[in-house]
């Protein structure tokens, strides 16, 4: 058997939102957009309007180590704005997304967008857009009240009621969740393995529209799926790792987990779904917005994906294992062709 686990991690390499390279560009970003937020807004109390204060954290795939920068390029940062205020103040939560809106209009020539569960303050490079900074707004039951308990602002600019709500949410305790699955060199792994998902999913999925599964559901059932596949020799205790049959695992428990559901085509009806939910409140299915068709399509690519790895495993040339690797998660898996390829 063919021993690919350099490659897999100088994938990994390839990938990975690093914090001196990428993350050090989205951080510069993001403190420019709060700075600009954080002073627009104060200008707006000195004209007499009434605008709560926030307060922000970090969430997302770059709080918890799993962003990668996918293959279009356009890679984000996730900011949790806590405002100051009960969401009773805002009885339509897209008003308090609105003047956040308001706040950043013009901060960039690509301009800044009210989408339905953030703002995005998009950036480009050479002309074309290369990343963007989301912006969570969240108000709260009482702030007088430690901890806060959170409602996320949903709705775009001019949704009908039945399109916009405050939502129930817990984004801190999600992150600390991730945290909390492994430590130490199994960590590391398990960090590696869900990146690598995530460098699949950008290769075989469309990300236009619900096709795609969201990276926060490959990451919470990597939370509850995933098995280290790592040995710590007793003497020398250095560490083998074998992230191939780690992600492996993970793919098949993943599908071994699909089960008779309620269909969201068609209710009363049941299909195959893979339901993901949150270990944190409100505790639903990170899924549900993706068809029966897309789920279908999702579970014969994780099945394909599970079989190739299969195949790598009984590969004894490194090259022809790699390039197998290479038609799942794509060119960035690059070692297989290159000219000066190390075998050993």
């Amino acid at each position: 058997m063919a021993n690919i686990q350099k490659q897999i991690v100088e994938y990994d390499d390839a990938i990975r939102l690093t914090r001196y390279g990428e993350n050090a560009t989205l951080a510069k970003k993001r403190d420019a957009v709060l700075d600009k937020l954080r002073a627009r807004l104060a200008d707006m109390r000195k004209g007499g309007r009434e605008v709560p204060y926030f307060r922000t954290f970090n969430q997302g795939s770059y709080e918890m180590g799993t962003g990668i920068n996918p293959e279009n390029g356009d890679y984000d940062i996730d900011v949790g704005l806590d405002f100051n205020v009960a969401k009773t103040k805002y009885e339509n939560p897209v008003d308090l997304k609105a003047l956040v809106h308001e706040a950043l209009d013009g901060h960039t020539p690509l301009g800044t967008v009210v989408r339905r569960s953030c703002v995005t303050v998009k950036y480009k490079v050479d002309g074309e857009q290369a990343y963007h900074v989301d912006l969570a707004v969240y108000a709260c039951d009482n702030p007088e009240v430690e901890p806060r308990t959170l409602h996320l602002a949903r709705g775009k600019l001019n949704s009908g009621a039945e399109h916009r709500s405050w939502d129930l949410s817990d984004p801190k305790g999600l992150t600390k969740w991730v945290a909390q699955c492994f430590k130490d060199e199994e960590e590391a792994q398990f960090l590696r393995v869900i990146r690598a998902l995530k460098g699949w999913r950008s290769c075989q999925f469309d990300h236009n529209g619900n096709g795609s599964p969201p990276g926060i559901g490959l990451t919470i059932a990597a939370g509850r799926h995933f098995r280290p596949e790592l040995v710590i020799d007793p003497v020398s205790k250095k560490t083998t790792f074998d992230d191939r049959k780690a992600l492996r695992s993970l793919v098949d428990a993943m599908i071994r987990n699909f089960s008779m559901t309620g269909s969201q085509d068609k209710p009363g009806t049941f299909v195959e779904r893979l339901v993901v939910t949150l270990p944190v409140t409100p505790g639903k299915d990170v899924l549900t917005r993706m068809s029966d068709g897309q789920m279908a399509t999702f579970k014969d690519k994780l099945t394909k994906l599970r079989d190739v790895l299969d195949e790598v495993a009984r590969e004894e040339d490194p090259v022809e294992a790699c390039k197998k690797m290479r038609k799942q998660f794509g060119d960035r898996f690059h070692r297989a062709l290159h000219p000066h390829f190390d075998l050993r």
